[in-house]
């Protein structure tokens, strides 16, 4: 699960000296692979300008390399072996825009001498689909990132398939071999280390080591039980601590029933200020777990904050929407966009200020989707921009680029795809899955 694996796909750039030595035995290889997609780079505004990088883990940029484009090598020079960087490859267009980015997780340099890494690239603000599409094309499927590396798929609307992982490693972007089967089928996951939990429709629970595929019984801590947070959505805090939100889930009771994991796969029970069903999270650094909806009755928005064992409920009204996507904006905004109202409408895009909504509070509203969403999840690039990808009432799965102040466009997806569902990679995209065996990938216009 360690290496690199090289792909038969795309433009290989290759490292003619990666190490002071200069050998045959030393040279490695950058391959940069556009997986299913063959315009990546000739599209019109075609890239001109290819750029290597290395970024530290501290953020710090240096350039690898640059070349003009077309090209099939490029030199990277001499580079250090001990160093943990991750490589970003970005390419530009004769107006110096950028219209291809790509990136690898982090890896120590020295990998490279006589290997090959591969490094997807696509076109930025839109879809592409991933090399090494995945065995089967379940739909609803329950996602989760571990590792920093890898998407696991577990769950899923078909029963025969609900137990089955599948695993797609962002290191090779290829699904592994042989992933392992589970005892139940999940609804909801959360990760810590190489450790998942996975709980079922019925709230029960295992644990299960990937690093030694063995599972074990897993016995929720006194107060709620599993069941009450079954088909919750994770959310994940800055410092990788999980909330799974029960009250995020569109079937079953209403629940305030908060799972919080910490960075040891300690359990602890955390509890929101009411009731809710369908409602949307987000995590907003600095402040803490925001849930937003899911109740005609209580206010509209409350936020969890880091060691609180209750949420705060703020001045909004409440807002029955159920099904919507959350994200932050900034430090003080979250984004709704999606979902229905109780008597079925569309509720709109709105963001709302977490510091007016302490006293009194009113959304702002962004342009509207061009369709209702049934069920969404919402990512943002940045104060002004996200993105919306959710099912409408047939379970086609949407792709809605939002900003603040221009019109909501629908991007295409490259295959058609139904109950997909989303997260973000580590390899700075918003990855797809479900209903089509491809994993599809957005990235904004990266700066």
């Amino acid at each position: 699960m360690r290496s690199f694996h090289p792909s038969a796909l795309g433009l290989c750039v290759v490292c003619v000296t990666s190490v002071a030595a200069c050998s045959s035995q030393d040279a490695g290889t950058l391959e940069i692979v556009t997986g299913a997609e063959t315009d990546t780079f000739t599209r019109a505004p075609a890239a001109v300008k290819l750029e290597v990088d290395a970024v530290d883990s501290s953020g710090n940029t240096s350039t690898l390399a640059t070349t003009a484009l077309p090209a099939t090598t490029i030199d990277l020079g001499s580079l250090d072996e001990t160093l943990i960087d991750t490589v970003q490859v970005t390419a530009t267009d004769a107006a110096n825009e950028q219209v291809v980015y790509g990136q690898s997780v982090p890896f120590e340099l020295g990998i490279l001498q006589g290997a090959t890494a591969p490094i997807f690239v696509q076109r930025t603000g839109d879809l592409a689909r991933m090399p090494g599409p995945l065995p089967d094309a379940r739909s609803q499927p329950v996602l989760a990132i571990f590792e920093g590396r890898f998407l696991l798929v577990s769950g899923g609307s078909d029963a025969t398939q609900a137990m089955q992982t599948q695993i797609y490693d962002f290191a090779s972007f290829a699904p592994l071999a042989s992933p392992p089967l589970l005892t139940l089928a999940p609804v909801s996951s959360a990760f810590f280390g190489t450790v998942g939990l996975f709980i079922d429709a019925g709230g029960n629970a295992i644990f299960y080591d990937f690093s030694s595929s063995t599972p074990d019984a897993a016995t929720p801590p006194v107060g709620d039980t599993f069941a009450d947070i079954a088909g919750g959505a994770t959310v994940v805090a800055t410092d990788g601590t999980q909330y799974i939100v029960g009250a995020t889930r569109t079937t079953g009771t209403a629940t305030d029933a908060v799972l919080f994991i910490d960075a040891t796969g300690t359990l602890s029970w955390l509890t929101l200020s009411a009731p809710r069903l369908g409602a949307a999270a987000t995590w907003i650094a600095g402040r803490g777990l925001v849930v937003a909806g899911g109740s005609a009755t209580a206010n509209g928005v409350e936020v969890l904050s880091p060691g609180a064992t209750m949420g705060t409920a703020l001045a909004y009204l409440p807002d029955d929407t159920t099904g919507a996507g959350a994200t932050a904006l900034d430090t003080e905004h979250i984004l709704l966009a999606g979902g229905l109202t109780g008597a079925g409408a569309d509720p709109g895009v709105r963001s709302i200020d977490l510091i007016t909504c302490e006293t009194t509070c009113s959304p702002v509203a962004w342009p509207a989707l061009p369709a209702p969403l049934v069920s969404a999840e919402a990512f943002s690039s940045d104060a002004s921009d996200a993105v919306v990808i959710g099912d409408d009432a047939s379970a086609t799965t949407h792709v809605y680029v939002l900003a603040a102040t221009a019109p909501t466009t629908e991007l295409d997806t490259r295959v058609p795809l139904s109950g997909a569902r989303a997260v973000v990679s580590p390899v700075g995209s918003v990855v797809l899955f479900g209903g089509a065996t491809v994993v599809e990938s957005f990235v904004p216009f990266v700066p």
